[in-house]
């Protein structure tokens, strides 16, 4: 028996039509009132005849009486109406095809005023399009039980059943709001697990293209807001992260999410005033919780409702709960399940359901910060995929079974690019042309692990909407430091601990591999002069495993180390700082701390001491000294050893804290301590010496440079196209790799069905047109997903993408990405690609012997070159195999302009100052670009435009702390002295 209506359902039904019959009056008055009115006050805006030029000169030309001023406002106002009634119809037919309308810049206001007019009437007309469901975690429950009271959340906490009854019962739409309940201690015994923190889920789903709550929303999120104030631990923020579907352009999605976060930020904001602190980002398409797509390829509007989602996760107090009542009846039992009577209210807590928690979702994995963990599933994941990764939200694990925390991902990320500029900037380009042999080198596997990891997060939390905030330090690295230090994580939670004042010894077997896992990610964060290390010379080679010339070469480059003779001298230049710091305080206002002297007098350097030794019994007094008032002064102090004033702590193999003895224990239970192996470590810290700017060991050697009359060196055939040069007409496919990945089919943009996974694919094509093996495609494309499930996934996007390309074509015979042997690749036949137009122009300015042909080859792949590989698309920031592709290309491209310019030199120097310019937009840290231009420039005769380019060329390298090398201001002095060049040489 269904049950009656309530009240509250008529209501909201009656306040839904109210709505719509509002909507339809203010359209009706706005569209045809507003032109009714202006008929009727001014006339018909269509003039009766046109005027000749001499009427027009002579209505100019006489003293206006006002006629001339109303009818040109007139105009204006109809011209204003015309922009709405487009904005009117744009939106309806977005709402019609079931898609979004496309931003119109600088009509912001109309257009969502517009858009909410529209959709209010759709709502009113079709349906609700937008509803509210909140479920308890506990079991679900028939759909007439659903429609009692929603029940509280005071759940068991091992309770992680999901719900999607709406609220009442009523609202039976895509857009619902669930929450669970998950537990953080995963590995708790069963009868601890209601001691420790739980975190808690809601989550909102919204209707297509859509970032607008509905009044029901609204009103579940209200409720939400006085759960969370009266549950959520303030300590803890509080993580909105908004997603869609894979529906629509990536960065469309990308901005999308976002606006869908910062609407229920919104809605949650009266919390802002009860000490609640937010994390707000946006994920777009790149993190489903469904398939959007059946077996046959076929869409499935029901996984794609799933992901248009936000994700509200907070922290829940800690608390013992009441034991679970023996007599309580489980949710599917309460009630009579055929009549419209509602259940009796559960109690207020429930025992937890006998079946097995199922494994968490992606969705589970957001983290308290609003950083999560890459995902271990991506697009078109099943809900039900386990995950590939072990790690919790906080932890990377690494090849050799060690754990670092996502601040150490950031620093090695930063260092690895870092490493590449410094790498660009001391490029130098072949006498014989473009080098197509050489590619730049991938990182190695500890690095691409730490890579991928760091630039899953930098796209989980920026905001294609905002721009970039202005940079804190100066120089790109090391990071700065924000005063603490991530410890290792406990309960699936980060602990971190300020720098001043941390005092700790490190015993048992795993205590050299945190303490080298401090020690980099100190060296990574130093900033400027934000932090500085004290270590003795043999406890630096212990700790790095470094003979003690390997030692004093890192100090050359690594600022923020400092390495003294012995722990003797480390504590007298400890207390030698302390003695000065205590001055600055003495002197300082009785309400300031060293941070406020630090920001009074930003040019005293105040860096936060870190002295990592061995303890020593003779120097235990010295020690002690030094570790009085420590927090103030901001130092600390890490033993090898048993520390004299602090905790000491003893560690297994795997970090693991074991026991401690001193004060602080409350921080050291159950902590398991960020550390890395020695393997690791040194790959981490070759990167950290490259990314100070020290040479790079020495690559193959590249083979002698050739007479112009020479051979040129062939296109390598494991990066480059079919050498047969494609016009853009000739197939009916045209994809472009370089900027953008776009693709057009007979001249025009396919804007829908290749969404974008499906362009990195291509992409990933384009860059291997010798074809790659479906394992090749599966690595790079999915890393972080277990084999079996990426196997389906390709083969799903493989059929999508197919499809998609044949339906826009009308070949439905042709496969457009072929399968020879074990290797897939791109019909040359069907699809003509810009890189490869770019390779084949680049082979053939290699074997020509004439300037002259040289000079067009190269300025038609100059002309092809339309940006960086696959720059501004979504995929370009989470995935890391892009990026040595990326770097290959970026430097032929910058040599083949180089290399255009030193032809139109002689006969052309302004054409070849141009070129010149291209490049230094390409590449402005590459020296070798900036002396070629002061060269030109000084032949042109303009001195001031030479020490102009030279103060450009210290800017860039101002990023890197590096100065311009000797080379670059030698030639700087020649160009300016001519005269005095020998001079220069004899100094």
């Amino acid at each position: 028996m269904v049950p009656s209506p309530s009240p509250r359902r008529w209501r909201r039904r009656i306040g839904r039509v109210l709505r719509g019959i509002g909507s339809a009056l203010v359209l009706g008055a706005v569209t045809v009132g507003v032109p009714y009115l202006f008929v009727a006050l001014a006339g018909s805006p269509i003039p009766e005849r046109i005027l000749d030029w001499d009427e027009i000169l002579s209505t100019l030309s006489r003293r206006d009486d006002g006629t001339l001023f109303l009818g040109f406002l007139t105009y204006v106002a109809w011209g204003f109406w015309l922009i709405w009634i487009a904005l009117l119809v744009l939106e309806t037919g977005a709402r019609l095809r079931g898609r979004p309308a496309p931003h119109i810049p600088g009509l912001d206001g109309p257009q969502r005023l517009a858009a909410l007019l529209v959709t209010t009437l759709g709502v009113a007309v079709i349906g609700t399009t937008a509803a509210v469901s909140r479920a308890s975690t506990l079991p679900s429950v028939p759909h007439n039980v659903a429609a009692a009271a929603p029940p509280p959340y005071t759940q068991s906490p091992s309770a992680t059943t999901d719900s999607d009854s709406a609220v009442g019962g009523q609202y039976d739409s895509p857009s619902t709001l669930t929450s669970r309940v998950r537990p953080l201690n995963r590995d708790a015994a069963p009868g601890q697990s209601a001691t420790r923190p739980q975190r808690h889920q809601v989550t909102v789903r919204f209707g297509f293209g859509s970032a607008q709550l509905s009044t029901p929303v609204k009103e579940a999120l209200a409720r939400t807001t006085r759960d969370i104030g009266t549950d959520a631990d303030p300590a803890q923020p509080i993580s909105i992260v908004g997603h869609t579907d894979a529906h629509g352009p990536a960065d469309y999605n990308q901005r999308l999410s976002i606006q869908r976060a910062r609407t229920v930020r919104e809605a949650l904001g009266e919390l802002a005033a009860h000490g609640f602190r937010f994390e707000v980002s946006g994920k777009g398409e790149r993190t489903p919780i469904a398939v959007e797509t059946h077996a046959d390829g076929s869409d499935d509007p029901s996984g794609r409702a799933r992901n248009r989602r936000v994700e509200i996760t907070y922290t829940l107090k800690t608390r013992h709960a009441p034991p679970a009542s023996p007599t309580a009846r489980p949710p599917h039992e309460q009630g009579d399940g055929n009549s419209g009577s509602p259940p009796p209210s559960p109690p207020a807590t429930q025992t937890a359901p006998s079946q097995p928690t199922p494994p968490p979702t992606p969705s589970e994995t957001a983290t308290t910060s609003g950083i999560p963990s890459e995902s271990a599933t991506s697009q078109g994941s099943s809900p039900t995929s386990p995950p590939a990764s072990t790690d919790h939200p906080f932890t990377v694990d690494l090849p050799s079974g060690a754990i670092v925390g996502l601040s150490f991902a950031a620093g090695v990320g930063t260092a690895l690019v870092v490493t590449r500029l410094h790498r660009r900037r001391r490029h130098r380009t072949p006498a014989t042309g473009p080098d197509l042999a050489r590619h730049e080198p991938p990182p190695s596997p500890t690095i691409r692990r730490l890579r991928r990891v760091d630039l899953g997060r930098e796209a989980q939390s920026s905001d294609p909407e905002q721009p970039p905030d202005e940079p804190s330090r100066l120089h790109l690295f090391p990071l700065p430091s924000s005063g603490r230090i991530v410890l290792g994580v406990r309960d699936h939670q980060e602990i971190t601990v300020p720098i001043g004042g941390f005092l700790v010894g490190l015993k048992g077997p795993g205590g050299i591999a945190v303490a080298r896992a401090l020690l980099l990610t100190f060296l990574m964060h130093a900033g400027d002069h934000d932090v500085e290390i004290l270590i003795p010379r043999s406890d630096a080679s212990q700790v790095l495993a470094l003979n003690p010339d390997q030692v004093e070469e890192l100090t050359q480059y690594a600022r923020a180390l400092r390495v003294t003779a012995d722990l003797n001298a480390a504590l007298r230049l400890l207390a030698s700082e302390r003695i000065h710091r205590a001055r600055l305080l003495d002197t300082a206002p009785d309400s300031q701390d060293l941070e406020a002297v630090r920001q009074a007098d930003p040019t005293e350097p105040l860096p936060r001491l870190v002295l990592m030794a061995t303890s020593a019994p003779e120097q235990q007094r010295r020690l002690e000294a030094v570790t009085v008032a420590a927090s103030d002064y901001d130092i600390a102090i890490i033993t090898l050893g048993e520390h004299p004033v602090g905790p000491t702590v003893h560690l297994d193999d795997a970090a693991q804290v074991t026991s401690w003895t001193g004060a602080g224990t409350d921080i050291w239970d159950g902590l398991r301590l960020f550390h890395i192996q020695q393997q690791d470590a040194d790959q981490v810290l070759e990167l950290i010496r490259s990314a100070h700017g020290a040479p790079e060991p020495e690559s193959e050697p590249q083979p002698a440079a050739q007479t112009k009359t020479a051979a040129r060196p062939p296109v390598s055939m494991t990066r480059s196209a079919p050498l047969v040069p494609q016009a853009r007409g000739d197939r009916p496919v045209y994809l472009q790799v370089l900027g953008h990945p776009t693709v057009r089919v007979d001249g025009k943009i396919l804007e829908t069905g290749i969404r974008g996974k499906g362009r990195e694919l291509l992409t990933h094509l384009a860059v291997h047109a010798e074809g790659a093996s479906r394992d090749a495609i599966v690595a790079a494309l999915w890393p972080d997903v277990d084999h079996k499930h990426a196997v389906m996934r390709f083969h799903a996007l493989l059929h999508e993408t197919r499809q998609t390309l044949k339906r826009a074509t009308g070949r439905i015979d042709d496969n457009f990405i072929a399968r020879t042997a074990d290797r897939y690749g791109i019909d040359p036949e069907l699809i003509s690609v810009d890189l490869w137009r770019f390779h084949t122009s680049l082979h053939e300015a290699s074997q020509a012997e004439r300037d002259q042909d040289q000079a067009v080859l190269l300025q038609e792949a100059a002309d092809t070159y339309q940006g960086h590989l696959a720059a501004e698309a979504s995929f370009e920031q989470a995935y890391e195999w892009i990026e040595p592709e990326r770097e290959t290309l970026r430097r032929q491209a910058v040599e083949a302009l180089i290399h255009l310019a030193i032809l139109y030199e002689r006969h052309e120097p302004e054409r070849a100052l141009t070129v010149l310019e291209r490049a230094r937009s390409l590449d402005r840290y590459a020296e070798e670009i900036y002396q070629h231009i002061m060269t030109l420039q000084a032949k042109l005769g303009r001195s001031d435009a030479v020490r102009r380019t030279y103060r450009l060329l210290e800017t860039s390298l101002e990023d890197l702390a590096v100065d311009p090398s000797e080379e670059t201001q030698q030639l700087l002095w020649r160009l300016l002295h001519p005269r005095g060049s020998s001079q220069m040489g004899q100094r």
